[in-house]
């Protein structure tokens, strides 16, 4: 993302860096086991906020382009990004709940 979208996109990259590593400590802390769909969800999540920044971004460069300030094309980008965000997140959502394995991966 930091190649595509410059500033932003190396925060972006900064921020998915944080949150894996917080992740990972969260689950280490806590002794955690990964099973299969745990590791399946750990990459979705990681896919999807990769999606949800670049849906945020490209919503901003088009407000941009409309000629809108910074200010109001970051308010408005925010809000219909966060609107196809939720859909998507409530579609791939139920993909991965008919999966029910219990051993650990090892």
């Amino acid at each position: 993302m930091a190649v595509m979208y410059r500033l932003p996109g190396l925060l972006a990259d900064v921020a998915l860096i944080v949150y894996v590593v917080a992740l990972l400590a969260l689950l280490s802390a806590a002794h955690a086991v990964l099973t299969l769909p745990g590791i399946a969800g750990f990459v979705l999540s990681i896919g999807m906020a990769v999606d949800a920044n670049v849906l945020i971004f490209e919503r901003l460069k088009e407000e941009l382009w409309a000629g809108k300030s910074l200010r109001s094309a970051v308010k408005i980008g925010f809000r219909r990004a966060f609107t196809r965000c939720s859909i998507a997140t409530l579609r791939r959502s139920s993909a991965p709940a008919s999966c029910s394995c219990s051993e650990p991966v090892r």
